[in-house]
């Protein structure tokens, strides 16, 4: 993943996440009008760029699909962050699971897939 700056706020995004932020602010760019204006006061980040609060707009003015992207981002990131804790819990089981095996059965290097 990679950091990015929206509304001055750290967001982290996939490449496919970001590519879709950029067409959706392409799409709303008018000569008048800037795409990103439509992400202000939406959300707030911690410092790793994981959103923690989805704001409804009541300030300004924004769009369903711009506020569609937001709640899909937030949902991806914290899924991702889940996928990662059970990873390393599996991970470390499996390492248990091996060491236990060692000691108890004498059975080295046990492959667990």
């Amino acid at each position: 993943m990679t950091i990015r700056i929206v509304d001055c706020k750290k967001l982290d995004m996939t490449e496919d996440e970001y590519a879709l932020y950029q067409k959706i602010v392409r799409s709303y760019t008018t000569a008048t009008n800037k795409g990103e204006d439509l992400f202000i006061d939406l959300f707030e980040s911690d410092e790793e760029g994981i959103i923690i609060f989805l704001k409804p707009p009541s300030r300004r003015q924004s769009t369903l699909e711009v506020f569609l992207f937001l709640m899909a981002l937030f949902q991806h990131q914290h899924l991702r962050l889940m996928h990662n804790e059970v990873s390393s819990v599996c991970d470390q089981m499996k390492k248990k699971m091996q060491e236990l095996d060692e000691k108890t059965l004498g059975i080295p290097d046990r492959k667990i897939k």
